[in-house]
């Protein structure tokens, strides 16, 4: 344990000092001791939480794998049908903010004092960062996707349209590029970004609560920063379990490819090798991140370099090469369109669905989950109305349902299997990525980790991922030319490949020419196992000893690459369990490697056969609460990235209007709850924590008490009629609402009514900003009145009672406990800390 009077720069090999001991509070901080050695230095809080969530979910899907399996692809379900258009319109607006940020005088702000100098060379931080945030995905994916894609199973895909097969293939390409380029990298950006500019900016710990110090300050010490970390820490969990869940899968494959006596697609051979993986894994963790990841990530992406070079030289070179070039192009072309597109059309469709599907195990599926559409709303109404007209609702079921055949759509699920699953994917491996990412990049300025983390390993996927796609539907091609010369095995209008008619059953080539065709190393990959596809274009292809060293290669390189994801997910697992903590005993190290590889045998076992269901499910699920948490975590660099360039320059340049350097903030914190309405860091005089809990529960259930003094205060005596318009929109929506028990639909008016009762409250908080000086934005004021309407009341009220402790408040918000002298030196750390 660090002495008092220990320097703050002096820093132990173990991280424990009195820096580190500034961010802890004491009452969470669990450190044990086992005969004089360090065993535990974790906060217990978020340890456990997690450890509950995740060890908790491993142990239901051993005992209950299908109900398990059953619930996940319900909140898939859900959330696809519900958010689409949350999924896809934060991605694009992420993307804008990222640009605008990189060309901005922000851009060239350090992650880390102005003086420093990058940790790593240029190729070891490329090697560890495309290791950490692409990994076995490029050889699960990166030859199935785009035959997926080119020679479908379902109906005809159209994104974006073309008119012959070649601008299909080419179709494949781009939609591949879609889901692998810029729009993977951007959330792992934003959370490097913030979390490497706290850190070394402001010295705080590299935990993910960290990323909204800008916003709520003080209040991440807190119950609020130990549910971020548990959370973090599940979302990053569940999503490296998606990768080693593919990884051993494709490892799998491969060892059938090298012996025929190892079934292709086993799971308790994929969950052996999990954990027979997961030792070495763990190796890498405990020596750490110059040593252990380093190394790794280096060996497994120069491994990779050279298989993509070995393909690029032994097949066609210059094929490759347009096709690299071309496909470029088309992605540019079409990223904006498509990278916008919900399938809203498509997914019009699930209201004409009727009822449930059935899972295969006895469980059934509702097919329409969407809000205030279910059968009521649209089905059951024309099944009436066809009983009406005496023709038989059966009728009208099976007419509402040839939707595809009347309109050509492709299916509605498509981007519940595709986008949705790929853009949760990304999210899910946010915290783990992007606070990775922030460790290596200290010494880095904001624009050159936003080019070299964005554009660079974009550009090197597409050519790695367009090698093996391009090879793919080479082949697909070459099997169909060959095994079906009049062309009727497959369908060149919808994309559709008759695999009987190929000479395939179940995954193998059972005719005499699909047979011979298959020793030369050609197969139709469209009538193939997805897991062994990568390993069909290089087996037997360039000669039986060549195929069996690439193959061999290519399970080395996987397992490698699996190290790799295992490795730096623990990593980022025990650094947030022990509060950013540079080293924390060696147990704990095993304990969250351990904890991943249960986790990811828990979704192996409960996917069963449809494993790969299971764990685009966990993916989708994992990623829709950090969705909404990269949201802020926007507005949280917006805000960093201003107070430290007023840090820069100072506090004595003209007042800006509308600036954080000039404005000051609310008396009291909105999410303050979480800390009991606690006043600590705050000044005295401000209300008691039993008097700001009666204040919110009054301004729950009657918030005219609140409106009135606030409408007094902003309006005058005129100010009485807004009260009264406000009261009855709130009333009536609870009214409607109690109503539409037994009147269908009522209920959408008080909605209405509701959103209104909202827009008096922004308004009111706007208008108070404005007379006040006080820092914040319209969208700010939106969120908070939209989803916690009593405590933006309480806060407000609150404001207009403290007015005697106006004259504490007019220095800018980020100097609150801090001298303006102390705020002008570039040593000066925590500038948000009363906040």
């Amino acid at each position: 344990m660090a002495t008092k009077d220990m320097k703050e720069t002096e820093v132990y090999d173990n991280g424990e000092n009195e820096e580190f001991f500034k961010h802890v509070r004491m009452n969470r901080w669990l450190s044990v001791d086992l005969m004089g050695k360090r065993f535990l230095r974790l906060n217990w809080v978020v340890s456990l939480i997690a450890s509950v969530l995740l060890w908790g979910f491993a142990i239901a899907c051993l005992i209950e794998p299908d109900d398990i399996l059953f619930e996940f692809k319900e909140w898939q379900t859900w959330i696809t049908q519900n958010f689409t258009w949350f999924y896809i319109g934060t991605q694009d607006v992420w993307m804008v903010f990222l640009l605008w940020i990189c060309f901005s005088k922000f851009g060239k702000l350090k992650l880390g004092k102005d003086d420093e100098k990058p940790e790593y060379s240029d190729f070891t931080w490329f090697a560890m960062l495309f290791s950490s945030g692409i990994a076995v995905g490029f050889y699960y994916w990166g030859v199935s996707e785009p035959i997926y894609y080119y020679r479908t199973q379902w109906n005809n895909q159209i994104k974006p349209g073309f008119q012959n097969d070649d601008q299909r293939a080419q179709q494949a390409i781009f939609l591949l590029f879609f889901h692998w380029g810029v729009h993977a990298w951007v959330v792992y950006i934003l959370v490097a970004l913030v979390m490497g500019f706290v850190a070394y900016r402001w010295n705080l710990p590299m935990t993910a609560r960290m990323a909204f110090y800008p916003l709520v300050g003080n209040l991440v010490y807190g119950s609020l920063g130990d549910i971020i970390d548990a959370l973090s820490m599940a979302c990053t969990t569940f999503g490296v379990c998606t990768s080693l869940g593919f990884g051993v899968a494709s490892i799998n494959a491969g060892l059938h490819y090298l012996n025929n006596d190892i079934p292709a697609d086993d799971t308790n051979w994929q969950v052996a090798l999990i954990w027979t993986i997961t030792p070495v894994a763990t190796l890498s963790v405990l020596s750490g991140v110059k040593s252990g990841i380093k190394t790794i990530s280096e060996i497994c992406f120069s491994m990779g370099c050279f298989l993509l070079g070995m393909l690029l030289y032994m097949d066609n070179t210059w094929f490759l090469l347009n096709s690299y070039v071309q496909s470029v192009g088309y992605y540019f072309q079409w990223v904006i369109q498509v990278g916008f597109e919900t399938d809203s059309w498509q997914q019009l469709n699930l209201e004409f669905q009727n009822g449930t599907v059935s899972d295969g195990d006895g469980n059934s599926r509702t097919t329409n989950m969407l809000w205030g559409s279910g059968h009521t709303q649209l089905i059951d109404k024309v099944h009436n109305a066809f009983e009406k007209a005496n023709v038989t609702g059966a009728t009208a079921e099976a007419n509402m349902g040839r939707y595809q055949e009347f309109y050509g759509s492709h299916s509605e699920h498509w981007m519940d299997w595709w986008t949705i699953f790929y853009w949760g994917w990304w999210i899910s491996w946010a915290p783990f990525v992007g606070i990775f990412i922030a460790k290596i990049s200290r010494g880095r300025t904001i624009r050159q980790v936003i080019v070299g983390a964005l554009f660079a390993p974009t550009f090197y996927s597409f050519f790695f991922l367009n090698t093996l796609g391009a090879l793919g539907i080479k082949m697909q091609r070459t099997a169909e030319l060959a095994l079906s010369p009049d062309a009727s095995a497959v369908d060149y209008v919808t994309g559709y490949a008759n695999c009987t008619a190929l000479g395939y059953v179940n995954g193998e080539p059972f005719r005499a020419d699909a047979v011979a065709l298959a020793e030369e190393g050609f197969y139709a990959l469209s009538c193939r196992p997805h897991t062994g596809r990568i390993y069909d274009i290089m087996y037997k292809r360039y000669g039986v000893d060549m195929g069996t060293f690439m193959v061999l290669f290519t399970v080395i390189n996987l397992i490698i690459y699996f190290i790799t994801s295992s490795d730096s997910g623990s990593w980022v697992d025990d650094s947030l369990s022990s509060n950013g903590l540079e080293n924390p005993p060696i147990i704990q190290k095993v304990y969250w490697c351990c904890t991943e590889g249960a986790l990811a045998s828990a979704l192996l076992v409960a996917g069963g056969t449809d494993a790969l269901s299971a764990l685009q499910a966990a993916s989708i699920c994992a990623g829709f609460p950090y969705t909404i948490a990269i949201s802020f975590i926007c507005q949280s660099l917006y805000r960093a990235c201003k107070i430290d360039e007023a840090k820069m320059e100072g506090i004595d340049k003209p007042e800006v209007p509308n600036d954080i350097m000039t404005q000051k903030m609310f008396h009291t914190r909105m999410l303050d709850f979480f800390e009991g309405f606690s006043r600590y860091g705050q000044p005295e005089g401000l209300p008691s924590p039993m008097a700001r809990l009666k204040n919110v529960i009054i301004a729950t259930f009657f918030p005219t008490k609140a409106l009135m003094k606030i409408c007094r205060e902003q309006y005058g005596p005129s100010g009485i009629k807004h009260v009264i318009a406000y009261t009855l929109c709130f009333y009536t929506w609870l009214t409607l609402m109690v109503i539409e028990m037994g009147v269908e639909d009522i209920g959408m008016i008080g909605w209405c009514l509701y959103i209104t009762f909202v827009a008096g409250i922004v308004l009111l908080r706007m208008k108070m900003r404005a007379s006040q000086n006080i820092y914040g934005g319209s969208l700010e004021d939106m969120m908070c009145a939209l989803l916690l309407f009593p405590f933006a009341l309480d806060q407000m009220e609150n404001q207009i009672d403290l007015k005697e402790l106006e004259s504490e408040f007019q220095v800018p918000l980020f100097l609150r406990e801090e001298k303006a002298e102390q705020y002008k030196s570039l040593t000066t750390e925590n500038p948000l800390q009363a906040i």
